[in-house]
Parts: C-alpha cells; sequence; structure tokens
C-alpha cells in the first residue's frame, strides 16, 4: 500500500491519505472494498464479491465492472494493494491499515491493561477515536455488511463501557454521570450502562438520583417481561441501608 493509507469503514467507507479523507466512488464501489477489508488476510472468493454487489442476481458484466472496482481501488492504494489468486481476490495491506482492525487490536489491550486504569483510559479513547459514525457508513444495513456492523458495534459499545469504567476507578465519577445519562437512553437495555450509573451516583452523594436510576431499570426491565435480579435488589439494599455502591455488577 502507499504510504500513509488507511481503508476506514468505522463510518462511511473511505481512504484517508497524507491529504485527507478520498472517496472511493459509489455504493458498488464502496461494497467491494468494504468486503475486501471484512476479508482481510485472505482470500474473498468472486462470487462472494458478486453476492456483495448485486446479491443473487449479477449482470452478465459482473466480471468486467468488478474488475473496474478493483482498479480503482489500486489506484487508490497502490498497484500491488488487491492480488488476485485463482477466483478470488485479497487485500495486500497490513492488518493496521485497516481502522476496525486497529480498534480491535487497541480494545484487546486496553482490557489487558484494565488493572492500570490510566493506560486503559488512554488506549480506550484511542480506539473510540476512531470512530466516525455507523460502520460501513449507508450500507450498514445491507446483507453482506450487517452482522459485521452489529458485531462492531457491540465491540464499541463494550469499549465505552471500558472506558467509563477506568474513569470512575481514577475517581472521576461526577465526570462520567452526565455521559452515561445519555448512554442508557440510547441503550436502555445495556444492564452493565444502569450499573455503572447507579455507582457513579452514589459515588457522586446523589443516592436519591442513584436509587431512581434503580427504578427505571426495574421498568426498562419489566417492559421486557423481565424481573429484576439479585444485583439490583443488593444495590438497592445497599442504597436504602446509606452505603455506597462498592463497584458495578458485572453481566
Amino acid at each position: 500500500m502507499a504510504k500513509e493509507r488507511t481503508i476506514r469503514v468505522l463510518g462511511p467507507i473511505d481512504v484517508m491519505t497524507p491529504k485527507g479523507p478520498r472517496s472511493v466512488g459509489g455504493p458498488q464501489a464502496r461494497a467491494v472494498l468494504g468486503a475486501l477489508a471484512i476479508g482481510a488476510g485472505q482470500a474473498v472468493p468472486i462470487d462472494h464479491l458478486h453476492q456483495a454487489l448485486w446479491g443473487d442476481h449479477p449482470p452478465e458484466s459482473a466480471d468486467n465492472t468488478l474488475q473496474s472496482y478493483i482498479s480503482n481501488i489500486r489506484h487508490l492504494l497502490g498497484a500491488d494493494s488487491v492480488l488476485r489468486t485463482d477466483h478470488s481476490y485479497g487485500l495486500e495491506i497490513a492488518a493496521m491499515d485497516i481502522d476496525a482492525v486497529r480498534f480491535e487490536t487497541l480494545l484487546g489491550l486496553a482490557i489487558a491493561a484494565k488493572a492500570d486504569p490510566e493506560e486503559c483510559l488512554r488506549l480506550c479513547r484511542e480506539a473510540l477515536h476512531l470512530w466516525r459514525g455507523r460502520p460501513f457508513g449507508d450500507l450498514a444495513d445491507d446483507e453482506a455488511f450487517r452482522l459485521e456492523a452489529y458485531r462492531l458495534g457491540e465491540l464499541r459499545l463494550a469499549a465505552m463501557e471500558l472506558s467509563l469504567e477506568a474513569e470512575m476507578a481514577l475517581g472521576n465519577h461526577d465526570l462520567v454521570v452526565a455521559e452515561l445519562e445519555v448512554a442508557v437512553e440510547e441503550h436502555p437495555y445495556r444492564e452493565h450502562l444502569w450499573y455503572l450509573l447507579i455507582e457513579a451516583l452514589a459515588a457522586c452523594d446523589r443516592r436519591v438520583e442513584a436509587l431512581r436510576a434503580c427504578g427505571r431499570l426495574r421498568n426498562v426491565l419489566a417492559e421486557v417481561g423481565v424481573e429484576a435480579g439479585a444485583e439490583l435488589l443488593a444495590l438497592e439494599r445497599e442504597l436504602l441501608d446509606g452505603h455506597g455502591v462498592s463497584a458495578a455488577p458485572q453481566v
């Protein structure tokens, strides 16, 4: 790959160059690069690329059209960036030149550094900074990208939770309350976010609000037919007894 070029899929698909972001082209051109990025490190069958572009009904010109998209990608990334072997194409680039791969690598390092909150937080922030929107942009709901978009979205939430835990481990409870309030509204069924919010409020001596958050979580669970578990009951008991919450339960 030409120097300092990054394939970006954590948002609209494009290529970052030393001169700024470069468009790959229309939806089909982006779909080819997105499919190759998902399959980075291995050969991606041409039939799979046809499926990503046209579903079960590729046109007679499918091979020629695909070749033109591949040619455009080579123009952006370098002549040797895409290799054809038999009936497949594969990206010939460093894994870390794909933002999604870099994100997952940084998240793994952050998890390993959990015992060091400052380092964990630094790594989480670096990982989350790579995000610009929904994975694969306007292609996120296409069949070829839906599952990977969902998987990456779940990892982003895990990174966000880990960063908030690190902030709280550093004693920055007051700084994360507002962020957690927004997070539980956006992801109401993510129980761990609620527990983090309750812990942060309790640590800020906002016990009444912490109890209200417990009630809100109870209502959210009831809406989907789930009864409050032992963890939530224990939190409420601690708060009613005037105790702080030692740590958010893992769920």
